[in-house]
């Protein structure tokens, strides 16, 4: 599978959402709106910050990072994670090499190379940061109707946190 990062905006959005929880509650209602607003929230965040180096604000934030070897998959494949409350941010290196450098387009080979390669999982998780401490969870700003037999319930799709991260790295770094 194509990193969701190396993918044009439809299919990186519906590959998204199909790894969603919600997903087969999800996937005959219309989502274009609101994946649209994750999407353009997350071009428009970068275009504040893109002229800047991702690991100068990384310290200015206070933010840090690790490199992990190990293999962790949490019943997902996971490549890296922000612990905001810690403001540390982990690569899960192991996890990359095995799934993510194998799956890169030839297209994008540049992005294959050590910091280059890191960067990006360091800015997507700075994206998160952001929407933590200073803009808010995307999943909040619209919820959906969710059908569990009978009833009805609103939810976050935490699918949108992901699209508009993914949005924000690929407009910070041009990867068009």
């Amino acid at each position: 599978m194509i990193p969701s990062i190396f993918l044009n905006k439809e299919e990186l959005i519906n590959q998204e959402l199909k790894n969603d929880l919600y997903y087969d509650r999800i996937k005959n209602i219309n989502l274009s709106d609101i994946t649209s607003i994750a999407w353009n929230r997350g071009t428009n965040e970068a275009k504040k910050y893109k002229n800047q180096d991702i690991n100068a604000l990384l310290k200015k934030e206070g933010l840090n990072f690790e490199i992990n070897n190990v293999h962790y998959t949490p019943g997902y494949m996971i490549f890296s994670q922000i612990i905001v409350n810690e403001k540390k941010i982990t690569i899960y290196m192991k996890n990359i090499e095995k799934e993510f450098i194998p799956s890169i387009p030839e297209k994008y080979s540049f992005w294959k190379a050590g910091d280059r390669l890191i960067n990006l999982f360091l800015c997507h998780e700075y994206y998160h940061y952001l929407e933590y401490y200073y803009i808010g969870l995307t999943s909040n700003i619209e919820k959906v109707n969710v059908k569990f037999g009978f009833i009805n319930v609103k939810k976050q799709l935490n699918s949108l946190n992901e699209i508009a991260a993914h949005a924000f790295v690929k407009e910070f770094y041009d990867i068009w």
